[in-house]
């Protein structure tokens, strides 16, 4: 009579090992792409900020270019039905060497949405020659949507400088 021993048998399928294994994998993988799409978004709603105040600050030049550099020029009256511009205390851009200021003004665009972003605009000229004056405009924002109150937190900026014949 043969005794029979018991036997260890290797049965096919899956571990627990290898299902924890794959179960780490696929949430390394999710949290991958969850990180580079929220840095891909933050990077687009930075760029859309940076492109509007390169807007903002040519259609403030420009608009004072055309009616050649007037020193009298009131930027409040630029505003339209989607940007508002008014006089603003903040002074947090510095005047050129040699440039006259025009004045500090806040500029907010489409002010029915939560979350806009409110540009400040520093405005200044230079007489460079006779006939030929320099028009400065600084416009400066925060990397987040603040009030139109709260000028602490601003910390990008984008200066434009336009010339313009004065006679």
């Amino acid at each position: 009579m043969i005794l029979k021993t018991s036997k260890i048998r290797c049965r096919r399928g899956m571990s627990l090992v290898g299902t924890m294994v794959a179960v780490v994998i696929l949430l390394i993988a999710l949290i991958g792409t969850s990180t580079f799409r929220y840095a891909a978004a933050l990077d687009g709603r930075r760029a859309s900020a940076h492109t509007t105040a390169a807007r903002v600050a040519l259609a403030l030049g420009e608009s004072w270019r055309g009616i050649k550099g007037d020193p009298t020029l009131d930027p409040i009256g630029l505003g339209s039905s989607d940007m508002t511009v008014s006089a603003s205390s903040w002074n947090g851009h510095e005047t050129p060497d040699g440039f006259i200021l025009l004045g500090n003004y806040a500029v907010v665009l489409d002010s029915d949405d939560p979350d806009s972003v409110n540009y400040y605009a520093t405005m200044s000229w230079k007489d460079v020659q006779p006939g030929l004056r320099a028009l400065n405009v600084s416009v400066a924002w925060a990397q987040r949507g603040r009030g139109i109150e709260d000028t602490e937190n601003v910390d990008k900026s984008f200066g434009l400088t336009v010339y313009t014949q004065t006679y």
